[in-house]
């Protein structure tokens, strides 16, 4: 059966069910970034680690009171980190001997590794662990950011639902529509945000077995201040999808 529909018809179709034409299109592109991002991070083969080993690298101490050295041994202590769990969840035969068993495959190798940058950079272990914990910041706010785009066209597109459905003077019952509509969409934000955070830090870390290091990521720590700021930033759309209702009222 032939689903297609020339452009004249898809406008009327839409406008028959009440949708802006604009506001589909933008929904659409919305849901097509999710899909290229969840199909690039699920494309990705699993990691070149085949066992708990350290790639090859040339040793020289690291001067922490550079940031260069910083975010080197940063990026050491999670590769460290990501090898363990990865070595843990697929290579080791105690995956398959039970909790205990695995726990403990995983902290030696991942001891071990430890060990390992700790003596190619001369620094304490305790040193190597801590930095393991360490967020990438810029990469943080990029992510969170990116998030906020999608997630204002997103908004976009529900406050217009709203202003096509009730007009300036009935801002009552728009008031209390856009009230539950941003609620309902900040918490869905919420949980489409550990979807997204999770993505990009599989993709950043080149390994999908983020295990216990997904309660490092910012939506854990800062999950009332994100819901506040999903409900902020969804009115303050709306009342810029009002304004231009709004000024025409006032010349009349």
């Amino acid at each position: 059966m032939n689903t297609w529909l020339p452009p004249d018809r898809i406008h009327v179709k839409a406008r028959s069910l009440g949708v802006n034409v604009e506001d589909a299109a933008v929904l659409k592109l919305e849901i097509l970034v999710l899909m290229a991002l969840a199909l690039t991070a699920c494309g990705r083969g699993e990691p070149r680690w085949q066992g708990c080993e350290w790639p090859t690298e040339t040793a020289r101490p690291l001067d922490l009171s550079r940031a260069a050295d910083q975010a080197h041994l940063r990026r050491d202590a999670e590769s460290a980190e990501t090898i363990a769990i990865h070595y843990a969840d697929v290579v080791a035969p105690a995956r398959q001997e039970g909790w205990e068993a695995y726990g403990q495959t995983r902290n030696q190798c991942m001891a071990f590794l430890f060990g390992t940058v700790s003596r190619i950079h001369a620094v304490d272990i305790a040193l190597v662990r801590a930095y393991a914990t360490r967020r990438n910041d810029p990469f943080d706010v990029m992510v969170l950011v990116s998030f906020a785009v999608v997630y204002a066209f997103g908004a976009y597109v529900l406050a217009g639902f709203v202003t096509h459905r009730f007009a300036v003077d009935e801002w009552r019952a728009a008031a209390v529509a856009l009230t539950i509509l941003s609620l309902g969409a900040a918490m869905a934000a919420l949980m489409a945000l550990h979807v997204w955070a999770s993505l990009a830090e599989s993709l950043r870390l080149g390994s999908g077995h983020l295990s216990y290091r997904a309660e490092r990521l910012p939506l854990h720590q800062q999950g009332i201040s994100l819901f506040a700021a999903g409900v902020g930033l969804f009115w303050l759309i709306s009342v810029l999808r009002y304004l231009p209702a709004i000024r025409r009222r006032q010349l009349l």
